[in-house]
């Protein structure tokens, strides 16, 4: 059997070049709707994401395996933008920006050189990206919650920025709450609290998003 590689930079230097990148790709909607030179990065983006979703596992008394989860969850939610760069809704079909994700995002995780951590990582990106569990629906609205603090953070802290040039991303985030609180497939069984952590989020965006 051919033996792992031990752990150095070296051996990781590539797949964490895509991190980094991530740093310098501005969200594009910040950019174009609202005309901001600093914009939030997609690195900025992730890492409220995680501040958020650490504060709300401690709430809910989440076990840390299932923290950590979330944690690399959302790490690697958006890493395929450090190759496809940041795409605005509605500016590509949504099915094509998913295949173009999912390129990126499984020639980045082969990058790692440990099969067991990149068989985890693909297994989580394959979660995030269908979208079914409880886990990954708590992600997908972290998502948009961080949207909509962003919005009112620059409504609050950037000079010219009015209401109504935040309403598409309140919005946004508000008719994504409603499509798939409306979409829920009642009959499956689901874990009851877990059921509540997601309409406690949910609350929180519409009231956030009036």
């Amino acid at each position: 059997m051919k033996k792992e590689p031990e752990f150095s930079i070296g051996e990781i230097s590539s797949f964490l070049d895509h991190f980094y990148k991530l740093k310098e790709i501005k969200r594009t909607g910040w950019k174009t709707r609202l005309n901001l030179d600093d914009a939030e990065s997609v690195a900025e983006h992730t890492l409220a994401m995680i501040v958020f979703a650490l504060l709300f596992s401690e709430y809910s008394n989440y076990s840390l395996n299932r923290t950590i989860k979330i944690i690399k969850m959302i790490l690697i939610h958006d890493l395929g933008e450090s190759i496809i760069g940041d795409y605005a809704p509605k500016t590509i079909e949504l099915a094509k920006k998913k295949h173009l994700e999912n390129i990126a995002i499984n020639a980045i995780i082969a990058k790692i050189p440990w099969n067991g951590i990149k068989s985890n990582y693909y297994g989580l990106w394959k979660e995030f990206d269908e979208n079914k569990t409880e886990t990954s629906k708590i992600i997908h609205l972290i998502d948009k919650l961080e949207m909509a603090i962003q919005a009112k953070y620059y409504l609050d802290n950037r000079k010219g920025i009015k209401k109504e040039d935040i309403r598409p991303f309140l919005e946004s985030a508000s008719s994504y709450v409603i499509q798939n609180h409306n979409n829920k497939d009642t009959t499956k069984s689901i874990n009851i609290d877990i059921g509540k952590d997601i309409e406690e989020i949910e609350q929180i965006l519409l009231y956030l998003c009036k």
